[in-house]
């Protein structure tokens, strides 16, 4: 923002609305890079007009730089088309100049939706590293390890499976761990399982015979 007077009255918005903010104010190009380049912040608002720079330009350098800073355009002469297109390449909101109570509840708005977004890429690169945990554990395991769904058919199989039963992971996978079991020991492994879906915390231990790809039995405890 190039005029002082609108800067200090978002000063003055935000002390109002008990917005506890540190207003950091540049008015061109270069001190908007440096301040990128040397702070962290949580929210960019730019007017859309400015001397030798706009707000769009604005708006592609943050997206560059801090991709996840909400980022609020606010003009006197913005038209709906443009404020349209602000928010087509990725502007948070808008806001006149002619209605600056608007702000202080935009930047509200705009900081806990920036927040909820943070905690969902932070969610998701949790999983992603649990992901890769398990697999890491799994696949490098001696013992076999695999996923069943409830009926009882392989939605995951160790590559250990293989060295012990002769079966490539590939093989298993959506087949049923009672097909290549011995026939007597099927329906007592049968209650076993509805047996662990009816109460998940509790321990199973099973010992049964499994038909390995070369015709022996191997005596498997699980």
């Amino acid at each position: 923002e190039d005029e002082p007077d609108f800067a200090e009255l978002v000063r003055t918005l935000l002390a109002q609305d008990n917005v506890d903010a540190e207003v950091i104010q540049v008015g061109d190009r270069k001190s908007f890079v440096h301040a990128l380049d040397h702070q962290t912040f949580d929210l960019i608002i730019s007017d859309y007009h400015l001397p030798a720079f706009t707000g769009i330009e604005a708006l592609a350098i943050a997206q560059k730089k801090c991709p996840h800073i909400p980022f609020i355009l606010v003009s006197g002469t913005i038209g709906e088309q443009a404020a349209i297109e602000s928010l087509r390449a990725g502007a948070t909101d808008y806001v006149l100049k002619q209605q600056p109570d608007r702000l202080p509840s935009a930047i509200r708005r705009a900081v806990q939706e920036a927040a909820e977004r943070n905690r969902l890429r932070a969610t998701e690169t949790e999983l992603v590293l649990r992901e890769k945990h398990f697999r890491a554990l799994t696949e490098n395991s001696l013992d076999v390890v695999v996923i069943l769904d409830r009926n009882g058919v392989y939605t995951y199989v160790s590559p250990s499976t293989e060295r012990t039963t002769g079966y490539s992971p590939q093989e298993l996978v959506g087949q049923s761990i009672f097909t290549l079991m011995h026939p007597e020991d099927v329906p007592a492994a049968r209650r076993l399982f509805q047996d662990a879906l009816d109460h998940p915390t509790m321990p199973v231990k099973f010992e049964y015979r499994y038909r390995c790809k070369d015709g022996s039995c191997y005596h498997h405890e699980a």
